[in-house]
């Protein structure tokens, strides 16, 4: 864990990626203050499995594995996304992070207690800043994963925690609580309490 954080601004921190990646960032990677304010709920001590669902170029996991002594995973589908987190967090040395390049659908969600969900589904519905080619309207798809997670996370264990950022608060089963809200209702924080 560091002491403190050798960027000052997402600006300073997104200066890492090449210019098409960073102009993603307003879009599409978690700002540092979310990140951090997410970690600190997600994380009861330093064996917390946390996953990131779409972990994108990785900036969430970097900067929240920079503020915890736990290990932060990202799941991510598109190859180049992970191979640029791997060089980000090589870049600022960060040692307990890890990425993953598969689809959510092969992940084992019981290896991890705490799951980190920035809307990844979204970019089937709103195409606005795409990530790249692929990137199709597909709303049944959308709906497929959207269904999925909300599957998952009801199996998951009792006191497992989530964080939602933009996203759409359905996807948490009724199983859950929402214990706070903060950043204007689109940061949420869940645990599983049944």
């Amino acid at each position: 864990m560091s002491d403190s954080l050798p960027f000052f601004s997402d600006e300073a921190f997104d200066s890492f990626y090449p210019m098409k990646v960073r102009k993603l960032s307003s879009t599409h990677w978690t700002p540092i203050g979310v990140a951090i304010k997410a970690v600190i709920f997600l994380v009861k001590n330093h064996r917390t499995r946390v996953l990131d669902l779409g972990s994108g170029a990785g900036k969430f996991c970097v900067v929240a594995a920079m503020n915890t002594d736990a290990h932060i995973t990202g799941v991510e589908q598109r190859a180049g996304l992970v191979f640029l987190s791997r060089k980000l967090a090589l870049h600022y040395k960060v040692e307990n992070v890890s990425f993953i390049h598969s689809d959510i659908k092969e992940i084992n969600f019981r290896q991890f207690d705490s799951f980190y969900f920035f809307n990844s589904f979204e970019e089937n519905l709103n195409l606005k800043d795409k990530i790249d080619a692929d990137n199709n309207f597909n709303p049944v798809k959308y709906l497929e994963y959207f269904d999925f997670l909300k599957q998952k996370l009801d199996e998951a264990n009792v006191g497992t925690r989530v964080v939602t950022y933009y996203g759409d608060s359905d996807i948490i089963p009724e199983s859950y609580i929402r214990v706070k809200s903060v950043n204007n209702g689109k940061l949420l924080f869940w645990e599983k309490k049944h």
